[in-house]
């Protein structure tokens, strides 16, 4: 075919509604091609009533566009923006599996929490998600600054096959782009923003980084720092609680992982790790150092073992909390 553009406009047959938010909806679909093509899909839609504020517009669309260009194996993948029975919506990777969330709380059912190294196996895997984004750069090669703002246990998956995916992109901001939250505008959930976040402040890479230290310590006790719901609380107790040593609730925990856990928690941005991929080092280095260590094998053999009721050969499982 002798064309420089052509177009064709693909066709997505909805399955299912599997999860619904302030923002939207998300379905299960299929893409369909020629000759019988079909790939599993997310769908990801925004409601009608917020297509006419274009904020949310503007902030959905600038979604799709920068997370598009991210290609990493640790991060959901958009596929395009499209057109859905005049509501835009995004097309996005399918991650056949759960949440954090649903880990951490099956976990609190138990009275356990996930062993170290698989706590520090998943936070170094979304570590290197947020190297790649942290490092991304535009089509002109210039750093898009791209920080998440929403690390969170809700916004990480993990599929049935131990592959672990940092999701929803849709408050990131980069700078280069048009901006995704208005001046002093906070975003991300009261649990798990870091102190300068909390305060309205300008954020940055080393946000998310504090963030990911807060995920990691809920992996390694069941505990999260700052169980709060209102950003005020958060800020108050940003000001006022030590962060306590994560060995109180599991004597197991080893000082080189407190150690490196408290570098991403340091209440200074300046004393913080300055970048993802070092905490990538240092937890790699830590797990590895032997020689041998936790991989996505052994994190799907833990899951399948937490959730035993769970047909992981079944597309749809019930009561499963999906991509967001």
């Amino acid at each position: 075919m002798d064309l420089e553009v052509f177009q064709y406009v693909s066709t997505y047959r909805v399955i299912n509604k599997v999860a619904e938010g302030g923002m939207g909806q998300v379905y299960l679909a299929e893409q369909l091609g020629v000759s019988g093509f079909s790939k599993t899909v997310g769908i990801k839609t925004i409601r009608r009533e917020l297509l006419d504020r274009y904020y949310y517009r503007d902030m959905f669309i600038d979604e799709a566009k920068l997370v598009a260009s991210l290609i990493h194996e640790n991060i959901q993948q958009v596929y395009q923006l499209v057109d859905m029975a005049g509501s835009l919506a995004i097309v996005m990777e399918w991650v056949h599996g759960i949440t954090l969330e649903d880990i951490n709380a099956r976990l609190d059912d138990k009275n356990d929490y996930l062993p170290p190294e698989l706590a520090v196996f998943v936070t170094s895997r979304i570590a290197r998600a947020l190297a790649y984004a942290h490092d991304k750069r535009g089509p002109d090669g210039r750093p898009l600054f791209l920080v998440h703002r929403d690390v969170s246990p809700v916004n990480i998956f993990v599929s049935w096959g131990g592959v672990v995916k940092l999701a929803d992109f849709g408050i990131a901001k980069a700078m280069s782009a048009r901006k995704s939250g208005r001046d002093g505008e906070i975003m991300g959930k009261a649990p798990y923003l870091a102190p300068e976040q909390a305060r309205g402040q300008a954020v940055d890479a080393r946000s998310d980084i504090f963030s990911l230290g807060l995920v990691l310590f809920e992996l390694l006790t069941g505990e999260q720092v700052y169980p709060v719901e209102a950003i005020d609380d958060a800020v108050h107790l940003h000001e006022t609680r030590e962060i306590p040593s994560p060995r109180e609730w599991n004597p197991s925990i080893s000082p080189e992982i407190e150690v490196i856990m408290r570098k991403m928690l340091e209440r200074d941005p300046n004393k913080r790790y300055q970048r993802a991929k070092h905490i990538v080092r240092d937890l790699e280095l830590l797990l590895y150092s032997g020689g041998y260590g936790p991989t996505n094998e052994r994190l799907a053999e833990y899951i399948d073992e937490l959730f035993p009721e769970v047909d992981k050969h079944r597309l749809l499982p019930e009561e499963m909390i999906l991509p967001r």
